[in-house]
């Protein structure tokens, strides 16, 4: 989840005959990427009848999966404690309270049961024990968080999610094998990794890089230790923005800087030698075995169009290159193996209302969800797309990027998420990009191409999807101007469902 952003920073041609339109045969296409979702308030906080909601909704708007943190102080005993209580092994699951495990027990196996995957990311804040820095429980709550100790938290996620340990209570059972993890939530910026920076001997360090590689060293040997070494694992889960203001311990490190550190490489990829390698701590690194890279593609926190400009240490959306040339990089210095992939793991557009200081329309979060779509689905390292959250929070300060309003109410988004349209011209006519992400991978659905001129859709195309999971890329010639939409009747029947109306763009 990004920290919010300051305040300051806020802000044709007839239809010539139906015969002349491509054949709909061969026109699905072959992406296999995932859509995943995440909500911790609807998901953890708000109790087992709002988790039951939200699990549901997710699937019925057909995502595959959902993510969700682990956050470590929340199932630590005595967190507040700046010494961990005595015989306390962090290792074992049965010495953490066995109530603190229920909402996340709960939420594996109603995600099993839907048929949903789970990625779990293990984060900070931390108990208080367990930081290297002085001071109040605040203080320390993300601050050098010790790498030896995170590594036996993992470690306890990963024996409990083995696929063989038992719940201690809810009537026991053995509890669901979890199969996908991602290490800490955006350690680039302050609120969960402290400090971002330090000043050693004049020279600026950007220390919560060499640290997070250190937690993630200690993570992924706890997983390898409890049977969870051909699993997904993955690197990052950065924020897309730092900043260049600010005392150094809590300016956000732009993921940039952070991932050349985390990878021991300077500005033109070669490896850091000499005092550079020493302050970055790179000497008796080795490569870090994961299987791919996480990151929070955001435009602005959320606030600004999928291709709207960057800084040079941004990574966006629609700035993706500058995180494959890093990871290209980093392969060739031994860090990570090579051609890793990508996944974007949080995303999403605040909207106003109810923000009315940095949301974008209601219309406009449609569009852009689906424009962010139509960018990762032409870019074949890109894994998954994420929606970052199910409803609105209460808190209007704090993220407004659901697909429905806190009262429930759906936005505009909601259909486009569900059903997602962009349209290109292309020669004499259009491309039009498409999902039914309810479909079941596999599945042969049809969905229909409607166009209007200003007066009521009709169909001009019907496609027939059977990509594993309900992409399509249609070319329809003959008309450019006017406005298009998609409508999907599921194949066993129901309400038909309808995208939002989208307009060619120029790409």
């Amino acid at each position: 989840m990004t920290p919010r952003l300051p305040r300051i920073l806020r802000g044709a041609a007839l239809l010539a005959a139906l015969a002349t339109l491509l054949p709909a045969a061969g026109a699905a296409a072959s992406s296999t990427q995932e859509s995943l979702f995440e909500d911790e308030f609807q998901l953890l906080q708000r109790g087992p009848a709002a988790q039951n909601f939200a699990l549901n909704d997710i699937t019925r708007l057909g995502a595959d999966g959902i993510r969700s943190l682990v956050v470590w102080n929340t199932l630590a005993p005595r967190p507040q404690a700046k010494r961990a209580p005595r015989n306390f092994d962090a290792r074992n699951p049965a010495a953490y309270p066995a109530t603190a495990w229920d909402r996340y027990d709960d939420l594996v196996r109603g995600a099993q049961a839907r048929g949903l995957s789970v990625l779990l990311s293990p984060s900070t804040p931390i108990p208080a024990w367990a930081s290297g820095c002085k001071g109040s429980a605040t203080a320390r709550r993300a601050c050098k968080p010790s790498p030896s100790r995170f590594g036996a938290f993992v470690r306890a996620l990963g024996t409990r999610y083995s696929g063989s340990y038992a719940d201690e209570n809810q009537g026991g059972g053995v509890l669901p094998r979890v199969t996908r993890w991602s290490i800490l939530n955006e350690p680039n910026q302050f609120g969960w990794l402290a400090p971002q920076y330090v000043s050693v001997r004049g020279r600026r360090v950007a220390y919560a890089a060499v640290h997070y590689r250190r937690l993630a060293t200690a993570a992924i040997a706890a997983l390898r230790a409890t049977g969870h070494g051909s699993d997904q694992i993955l690197l990052g889960e950065t924020a897309p923005i730092g900043r260049a203001t600010g005392t150094l311990a809590r300016r956000p490190i732009p993921p940039v800087e952070f991932i050349r550190t985390l990878f021991c490489i300077d500005s033109a990829g070669r490896r850091l030698r000499g005092r550079a390698a020493r302050l970055a701590g790179c000497r008796g690194g080795g490569r870090l075995r994961v299987t791919g890279y996480a990151h929070h593609p955001y435009t602005r926190g959320g606030s600004q169009p999928p291709r709207a400009r960057t800084l040079p240490g941004e990574i966006t959306v629609s700035t993706a290159g500058r995180l494959k040339r890093l990871l290209t990089q980093g392969a060739r210095a031994g860090r990570v193996p090579r051609s890793l992939p990508i996944w974007y793991t949080e995303f999403g557009y605040q909207t106003n209302p109810p923000d009315r200081i940095f949301g974008v329309t209601l219309a406009e979060q449609a569009r852009y969800i689906n424009e962010a779509d139509w960018i990762a689905f032409r870019d074949g390292r890109v894994k998954s797309v994420a929606q970052y959250k199910l409803h609105d929070e209460p808190d209007v300060t704090s993220f407004q990027t659901g697909v429905r309003f806190t009262n429930g109410n759906v936005k505009p988004a909601y259909d486009a998420y569900r059903l997602p349209i962009w349209v290109t011209r292309r020669g004499g006519g259009v491309r039009v990009y498409g999902q039914v992400r309810p479909a079941a991978d596999g599945a042969t659905e049809a969905v229909e191409i409607q166009h209007s001129s200003g007066g009521g859709f009709e169909t001009v195309q019907t496609v027939t999807v059977s990509s594993k999971r309900g992409h399509f890329l249609q070319t329809v010639t003959g008309r450019t101007g006017g406005t298009w939409r998609l409508r999907w009747v599921p194949a066993g029947g129901g309400t038909p469902v309808h995208s939002r109306i989208a307009q060619a763009a120029r790409r």
